[in-house]
């Protein structure tokens, strides 16, 4: 599907030239230690890409899925993966929950990913 690469290409590049770093985070537990009834190990895996954050219209937001204060986010597909919800994803210097993620995907050819972030409290 060489006509969706190409989309995916330009995206990336609008989102590199008009966008901003992005930095993905992923916490990936270690094994059980039923001694401690914890987790030891655990592995913490970063991915840097581009991305533009921008504000939900007020008519999404429901309070529950869509809350006040949530963003969107137009990441790029290049140097990442498809965000997961437990994430981190810092941008524009702020380090958010990702919620929620979904892939523009044609013909099962990821373009960019839409991602709801959420603020992380102090």
């Amino acid at each position: 599907m060489a006509f969706y690469d190409e989309l995916a290409a330009v995206a990336d590049e609008l989102l590199t030239e008009f966008g901003a770093p992005a930095v993905l985070t992923r916490v990936t537990p270690g094994a059980y230690d039923p001694t401690t009834g914890g987790t030891t190990g655990d592995v913490t895996t970063t991915w840097t890409g581009t991305g533009a954050k921008f504000g939900y219209e007020q008519d999404a937001i429901d309070g529950t899925l869509i809350r006040q204060g949530d963003q969107r986010v137009y990441l790029s597909t290049s140097g990442i993966v498809n965000p997961q919800t437990g994430d981190t994803l810092t941008i524009g210097g702020i380090v958010y929950n990702v919620v929620a993620s979904r892939p523009l995907q044609p013909a099962l050819v990821s373009v960019l990913f839409e991602v709801q972030v959420r603020g992380v409290l102090p």
